[in-house]
C-alpha cells in the first residue's frame, strides 16, 4: 500500500488566505508532502546449506519440517529452529517453496517547503518516525544465526535542511 499526501497552507477562505500581519506571514505558503509505504512480509525460502545430495552440485536445498509453530521461536528468535531438521543424506527436504513470510515492510518520508521572495527553504526527512524495519531473516537452518533477530535494518532518521538564495 502506498499513500501520498500534499497540503499547501493559505489556500481558500478556511486555509488562512485572508490572514494578514505576522500570522499570515508565518502560516501562508507552506507545502507539506509525505508518502507512506506499507506491505506484508515477502516470502522466504528456507534452505539447508550444509546438506549435500550426492551426485549434484546443488547444496542449498530445503529442510525437513518436523512440526510445530514456525514462528514460535525462543525469545529473541523470529523463527522456531526446532521445527526443522536437515534431511537425511541423499534426500530432498519436504518444506515448501516460499513457506515463510518475512517481516512486514514500512517506510515514510516527509518534506516541508516554502518560498520567501528570493529564498527557498526546504526541510526533508527520511524515516521521520525512526521506525525500524528489517529486510529479511536468516533462512539457512545450518547457520547458527537461523531465526535470530533479522539483519539489514533500514536507515535511521535523516533530516536535511536546504536554504537556497536566488540572485
Amino acid at each position: 500500500v502506498q499513500l501520498q499526501f500534499q497540503y499547501t497552507s493559505g489556500m481558500g477562505l478556511k486555509g488562512g488566505t485572508l490572514l494578514s500581519g505576522w500570522r499570515g506571514a508565518v502560516i501562508k505558503g507552506w507545502t507539506i508532502l509525505t508518502n507512506v509505504n506499507y506491505g506484508t512480509g515477502l516470502p522466504i525460502n528456507l534452505s539447508c546449506g550444509s546438506c549435500l545430495v550426492p551426485g549434484t552440485a546443488y547444496n542449498l536445498y530445503r529442510p525437513t519440517y518436523v512440526g510445530g509453530d514456525i514462528y514460535g521461536g525462543q525469545p529473541g528468535h523470529f523463527l522456531n529452529e526446532s521445527a526443522f531438521i536437515a534431511p537425511p543424506v541423499g534426500v530432498w527436504g519436504d518444506f515448501g517453496r516460499n513457506g515463510v513470510v518475512g517481516p512486514s515492510q514500512f517506510s515514510t518520508n516527509l518534506s516541508m517547503q516554502r518560498t520567501f521572495d528570493r529564498v527557498d527553504l526546504r526541510l526533508d526527512s527520511t524515516n521521520p518516525l525512526n521506525h525500524v524495519t528489517f529486510g529479511s531473516w536468516q533462512s539457512n537452518i545450518s547457520s547458527p544465526q537461523f531465526g535470530l533477530d533479522p539483519t539489514n535494518a533500514n536507515g535511521m532518521r535523516i533530516v536535511r535542511l536546504t536554504l537556497r538564495m536566488r540572485f
